[in-house]
């Protein structure tokens, strides 16, 4: 089977991106700081120049409210990803960027007018991450006490959803005139308001920004739950996946596309991504040492802090040692997370988990030469479906994506598998539809 992968690289604007401690740098390789402006540009050129679609901002509206956060720097403190993302996309030509936005908490003007300009100073190069937060830190910056239910947050989003399209498209494509002889700006019977009044928003509209190049950001989505899959099947073009194992993969991909057709969408057009971490050096024994090396520096109090913060509980208080199925963990934004760990291993603990969180087991194959990592990702399309793999770093950036287009992007080129057809004119949706 000819398979065509691409690849996307995965980031927060914060100290540590992705990996606990990945702050700490050897001295001698600190070229920028991580709030350098400078040393994001060096990140967006590696990805344009290694074929990468696009570089993916996770982001979140929380951290900081616990001393392990703070101490060891878990994704905290986290800059707005907005604000960098106009000055890469004038260092680069090519390459897509993606960034979070909750709809929990910014209202759907502020947030469609925000991407509409985006869209128009990338020249049609944004994505939108869907999200609906699930952390209790952020309802608490925002003067909630709690967040509401898990599946009234996606019954929101989906209201939220219906004002922001209904916003970007209340342009007519021929609504600007620009008719100097006649001094007519545009065309205000082309212009529409919105009127919408439903059960948790009312806007009036019309958008105050042009129609943008690619009308509205190309759209991402992650939710795992049952919810966010139906989510994901109504709105989204692109779903980053976590999966264990080419099984759950084949399962994922398939139930996602059923839901699609249900929702009357094609469901071929749906992409794909699941999250990856290599860790590719010249031979196996050096990159298991490396791996070794960055996984002893982890402190288990920091990764539990981590695994607190995502699933919006505090793990602290119970027994790692004891099979997480046991334990009362079924709790709001948690039992989705749970699901794949516990299918994979039925006695897993929390102790388990929290040794491989966020980063590769021990004998995991992403960890090797760049021809073995290669063989296991080519392995994973072929036989468990998708489109692509989101890149995230193992140890400290920008060096972590320097050497991963120096070793691991001529590999897979070599064998002729990462899609390479690209022009600088493409917006992003014409780019992942190729």
């Amino acid at each position: 089977m000819s398979i065509s992968i691409r690849l996307t690289g995965f980031m927060l604007y914060c100290p540590a991106p992705h990996m606990i401690m990945s702050w700490v740098y050897p001295k001698e390789k600190i070229r920028h700081q991580w709030s350098d402006v400078e040393y994001w540009a060096e990140i967006a050129s590696t990805l344009e120049g290694g074929g990468f679609d696009l570089l993916f901002f996770a982001d979140g509206l929380g951290g900081g409210n616990n001393a392990p956060s703070a101490k060891y720097g878990i994704q905290f403190p986290t800059h707005d990803p907005l604000t960098l993302i106009p000055y890469l996309a004038a260092k680069t030509t090519e390459l897509g960027f993606a960034v979070t936005m909750s709809t929990t908490f910014y209202p759907p003007y502020l947030l469609a007018r925000k991407l509409a300009s985006l869209d128009h100073i990338t020249k049609g190069r944004i994505g939108w991450n869907i999200v609906c937060s699930i952390a209790s830190g952020e309802a608490r910056n925002f003067g909630m006490e709690r967040l509401p239910p898990h599946d009234e947050r996606y019954d929101r989003a989906d209201e939220f959803m219906e004002v922001v399209q209904k916003l970007w498209h209340s342009w007519d494509d021929d609504a600007l005139l620009m008719d100097m002889e006649h001094g007519i700006f545009a065309d205000p019977d082309k212009i529409h308001t919105i009127d919408f009044s439903g059960k948790w928003f009312k806007v009036q509209g019309p958008l105050a920004v042009l129609p943008s190049p690619q009308r509205y950001p190309y759209l991402f989505q992650a939710g795992s739950s049952d919810r966010g899959r139906a989510f994901a099947a109504q709105h989204a073009e692109c779903v980053f996946g976590i999966a264990n194992g080419t099984k759950q993969m084949g399962e994922f991909v398939q139930d996602v596309r059923d839901r699609t057709e249900r929702a009357g969408r094609d469901p071929a057009a749906m992409k794909f991504i699941w999250s990856a971490q290599p860790l590719v050096a010249e031979t196996e024994v050096e990159a298991r040492t490396r791996h070794a090396e960055i996984r002893e520096r982890i402190p288990i109090e920091a990764q539990l802090a981590l695994m607190s913060a995502h699933w919006n509980l505090d793990l602290t208080r119970y027994d790692l040692d004891k099979p997480v199925q046991d334990l009362n963990l079924d709790v709001q934004g948690t039992k989705g997370m749970l699901e794949g760990y516990v299918r994979g291993n039925p006695d897993i603990t929390l102790r388990d988990i929290a040794g491989n969180y966020l980063s590769s087991s021990d004998n995991s194959p992403m960890v090797g030469t760049a021809s073995q990592v290669a063989d296991y990702l080519v392995y994973l399309i072929e036989e468990g479906g998708g489109d692509g793999f989101q890149i995230t770093p193992s140890y400290y950036a920008p060096d972590f994506y320097r050497d991963i287009v120096a070793t691991l992007v001529p590999e897979l080129r070599r064998r002729g598998v990462l899609r390479s057809d690209h022009e600088p004119s493409m917006t992003l949706r014409e780019r992942m539809a190729r």
